[in-house]
């Protein structure tokens, strides 16, 4: 049985990522894979917690099935090596807005996902305003084939790693737009130098 867990928390680095991917993209339909842990609860029936540590930004224009497959292929050594999970998938729609349902080829990833992982989470990014302040992210549910709705979960903010605070997440990622460091999959296509993986220079210190 796949469990859509409703215990989410998300590590800044990994929020500041994905906002940075879908900001330098920002008419495009993006999207990348969740990594982190899974936390057990002690209460046996209760759902475990999702602990996103990471994420890796795949696609900004055509999501192709066999280059999404070679990027698995990666990932999968790149979680061994840091102890990661794969944990699901994000995804923005075009344009960036707040619209929650996703585009076809983001429910069709998310189902192939839900079908091979025990624990899941599909996350939709949305804008930073005052109807998704102050993370910009909405926690997506199952429904059937092809068919995810919002849980309307509250997603935690895991601030122990770095003394930020949630408040600051806009300034972080303005800061680090002038640069335009994030890479994904798709640029490191286009040119093997670009570290898609890992992106250690937008890491927050």
């Amino acid at each position: 049985m796949v469990v859509i867990c409703n215990n989410l928390t998300i590590s800044m680095n990994a929020l500041v990522k994905i906002h940075l991917h879908s900001f330098k993209y920002t008419s495009s339909t993006i999207n990348g894979i969740i990594l982190g842990n899974i936390s057990k609860n002690q209460n046996t029936k209760d759902d475990p917690t999702l602990k996103i540590q990471d994420i890796i930004p795949l696609f900004h224009t055509n999501t192709l099935s066999p280059m999404f497959e070679v990027a698995m292929i990666q990932i999968e050594e790149y979680c061994k090596v840091k102890n990661l999970d794969i944990l699901g998938y994000y995804h923005a729609n075009q344009n960036l807005t707040n619209e929650l349902d996703p585009e076809p080829i983001a429910k069709k990833i998310a189902d192939k996902l839900y079908n091979e992982l025990h624990s899941m989470c599909f996350l939709m990014v949305t804008k930073i305003d005052a109807d998704n302040y102050p993370i910009g992210l909405a926690a997506m549910e199952r429904q059937s084939v092809e068919q995810w709705r919002s849980n309307k979960n509250i997603i935690g903010v895991d601030i122990t790693e770095n003394a930020f605070q949630v408040d600051d997440i806009k300034l972080i990622i303005s800061q680090s737009l002038k640069d335009r460091l994030i890479f994904d999959f798709e640029d490191y296509l286009n040119d093997p130098t670009k570290d898609w993986l890992e992106n250690k220079k937008v890491l927050i210190k």
